[in-house]
């Protein structure tokens, strides 16, 4: 809609509720200086939580819109929510794995897959076109705990955000799930981005 209301995409595991999202801190540009620099540039904080507008453990999202501005120079994500990922398509993530710097992650469409949690144990048996997840592969880079909610990207557009998986630097071929941006936008999330 160009409003550029400052909405927040992460998992429905991370941010379920108002309680949590009120209490939502943002460190935004953080990334490293230069690469393999390891040095942070200069973090800008925002500390005054969101408003929760959808959460569901169906596809592990959760959409809020946040209470302060992003400062100036941050781009906003686009989204696709035609749902036309299929296996081999290419994309990307980018997360900060255990609240580390910036990382960027470089894999392809594994399939889909039908997830659920129990605790801190996922369960993730293939499924169809109709599954709630995608399954993904990472060719350069990986993804780590704390990387979750972050988005998977194909084509520049935000698709999935990230419920979990195997991938670690010791099984860097391992694979992760992300929660499909269209089904969460069919669900309800169309009413705040195009309705």
């Amino acid at each position: 809609k160009q409003d550029y209301v400052p909405y927040f995409l992460t998992a429905n595991h991370c941010v379920s509720t108002q309680s949590a999202a009120s209490s939502l801190q943002t460190a935004w540009f953080y990334r490293s200086t230069s690469c393999h620099s390891g040095v942070p540039g200069n973090v800008a904080n925002r500390n005054g939580g969101a408003i929760l507008l959808y959460a569901s453990a169906a596809t592990d999202s959760s959409f809020l819109k946040l209470n302060d501005m992003p400062p100036a120079g941050v781009t906003l994500a686009g989204w696709d929510a035609r749902g036309t990922a299929q296996s081999g398509l290419a994309i990307y993530g980018l997360h900060h794995p255990a609240g580390d710097l910036l990382k960027y992650s470089v894999g392809a469409v594994d399939g889909f897959y039908n997830c659920s949690a129990n605790g801190d144990q996922i369960s993730c048996p293939a499924g169809d076109a109709n599954s709630a997840f995608y399954g993904v592969v990472w060719s350069e880079g990986i993804t780590e705990g704390g990387s979750s909610g972050s988005a998977l990207f194909s084509n520049g557009r935000v698709i999935g955000t990230l419920l979990g998986g195997s991938s670690t630097c010791l099984k860097t071929h391992g694979l992760d799930t992300y929660g499909r941006f269209d089904q969460a936008f069919k669900s309800q999330i169309w009413s705040w981005l195009a309705g």
